[in-house]
């Protein structure tokens, strides 16, 4: 089985800043991959190299056995097939909920207004949101533009998903709505990767957690071993300054 991505030594710099220093690490169909560690420690700029927003320096990175283009208009192509779910939603403000999930499958990949409509409903109900199909980003909450977001995300038919943080800017009360989406996503086999500080989520949901320091990642494993015997002293230190249910 080839991994479904696969990162070969891959670093990324800004300026004299190394954001990304010789990372390694495969992604395998179906699997949910947390990354955790510091803030700064290069989790959500990998996520950004991952789908082309940012470019890499050196290494390679592979989907399905393939290194991403570094050509824009091809790699606008692969991004398709990575959904990806950012901080702060992304919402266009002056559409509805169900316009902006419809937005991709109409303009990207242009199905028919009736179909692309349908499938966006049927999202809307996945994330619990039919009620809400008609309303705009500035009367739904934090939680709920969040899985609007998802929705849009899915509304491609990605095969992997990317979150970054995704409930880093929700209110305490919704952020189990949003975890709870992506709890049955992982449930129903979607391969996820996922930048997070919800270690309880990490824990529970994760196949495979790893964890960052200073743009390496200094251990892997089955969260089992990561929460519980962590092999590293610089992974205890960040987990004991972390509020989860050990």
């Amino acid at each position: 089985m080839t991994p479904i991505l696969e990162y070969i030594n891959v670093r990324k710099r800004f300026g004299s800043f190394v954001a990304l220093d010789g990372v390694s690490l495969q992604v395998w169909p179906g699997q949910v991959v947390c990354l955790i560690g510091p803030s700064g420690s290069g989790k959500s700029t990998l996520l950004r190299c991952t789908n082309g927003l940012e470019t890499i320096q050196e290494g390679e990175i592979r989907l399905e056995g393939q290194p991403l283009p570094r050509d824009p208009r091809r790699m606008r192509a692969l991004r398709r097939r990575m959904g990806m779910v950012f901080q702060n939603f992304e919402l266009f403000p002056h559409r509805t909920a169900l316009a902006n999930v419809m937005s991709g499958p109409l303009t990207v990949l242009r199905l028919p207004r009736a179909e692309a409509e349908e499938r966006a409903m049927a999202l809307l109900r996945k994330v619990d949101l039919a009620d809400k199909a008609q309303s705009y980003p500035s009367n739904l909450s934090g939680g709920q533009q969040q899985r609007v977001a998802i929705a849009r995300a899915l509304a491609m038919q990605p095969e992997i998903m990317l979150f970054d943080e995704p409930t880093s800017a929700l209110d305490p009360e919704t952020i189990g709505e949003v975890l709870n989406v992506m709890k049955q996503l992982a449930e129903e086999g979607m391969t996820m990767v996922v930048v997070t500080h919800e270690m309880n989520f990490a824990r529970r949901v994760a196949d495979h957690v790893v964890v960052f320091e200073r743009g390496t990642i200094i251990e892997q494993g089955p969260p089992a071993r990561i929460f519980d015997a962590p092999l590293v002293e610089r992974t205890r230190d960040f987990l004991s300054h972390l509020k989860w249910e050990g």
